[in-house]
């Protein structure tokens, strides 16, 4: 998938290949043409004609209601490239225009993605506790299973572990279920769930849970998603007092940071270096 993915970018013209970076860089796995405008700094019609391109390749979904869909491990690997080709002033000028897009749209679940991206825990939790509401009186089952998961993720890192821990608990089986399972938002789940435990100072079980994110993230072959689960393994290792295998998870994570490559390998990095205890 993920060589697929490289080479049809590639073919891609100039402007058609800029709006895929950016798209990884929205919070949201699915977006409208005024957004991706605002993303892009384009006009609206000429966004559109690129998101048409885009989904004439096969690199973007329909998704109905003149909304296109980059979902998953799609959506991660055009934020590699956006990572690796679009210049940091350019990724930091569009984030700061979605996120003001997101705020001025009264859209909670996508104002409290772009603040989960942001890592604002504690404002996106806001955000996203009322796209949670909205969902359960307006939505369809997975727009509540969605929502769940992304106030569960924003609670787990704000250090609410036990709410954070009812809402993901039942999510891993959810996304499993068939007809139509979903492995990489159930790595997502067992990632929020494992950063629950870890809030709880119950590292095995976080450890556990990490395991089986990485080995669904690998076959989705999601890197920069495999670093943030070996930085988490590391955190764990830590708490279980285990410096070895703290370090040799923080080298991985900084292997694979380095491949992308990720701008997350900075704080890896600096987190190597630091002396110990």
């Amino acid at each position: 998938m993920r060589a697929r993915f490289e080479a049809a970018y590639r073919e891609l013209p100039p402007e058609a290949a800029r709006l895929l970076r950016l798209l990884g860089l929205h919070p949201a796995e699915d977006v409208e043409p005024r957004a991706a405008a605002v993303l892009a700094d384009l006009p609206e019609d000429e966004a559109r004609g690129l998101l048409a391109t885009l989904a004439g390749r096969g690199l973007l979904t329909d998704a109905g209601g003149g909304r296109f869909a980059l979902p998953g491990p799609p959506h991660d690997h055009a934020r590699e490239l956006a990572e690796r080709d679009e210049p940091e002033p350019e990724r930091e000028a569009a984030l700061r225009r979605v996120l003001d897009h997101c705020l001025a749209a009264g859209d909670p679940a996508a104002e409290g993605l772009a603040l989960l991206e942001r890592g604002r825990w504690t404002e996106a939790a806001r955000a996203l506790e009322d796209a949670l509401r909205r969902a359960e009186r307006d939505g369809d089952a997975r727009d509540v299973l969605m929502a769940r998961l992304h106030l569960g993720r924003a609670l787990a890192a704000a250090g609410a572990p036990e709410r954070a821990l009812d809402l993901l608990g039942p999510l891993p089986d959810a996304f499993a279920a068939p007809p139509d399972p979903d492995g990489y938002h159930r790595a997502l789940a067992l990632t929020g769930l494992g950063q629950a435990y870890l809030g709880m100072r119950r590292p095995v079980t976080a450890l556990n849970l990490f395991g089986q994110a990485l080995e669904i993230m690998r076959a989705a072959e999601a890197v920069e998603r495999q670093a943030d689960l070996f930085v988490h393994l590391a955190d764990a290792s830590h708490l279980r007092g285990d410096t070895p295998a703290e370090g040799a998870a923080l080298d991985r994570a900084a292997e694979l940071y380095a491949s992308v490559p990720s701008s997350r390998g900075r704080a890896v990095a600096d987190r190597r270096a630091a002396p110990g205890p």
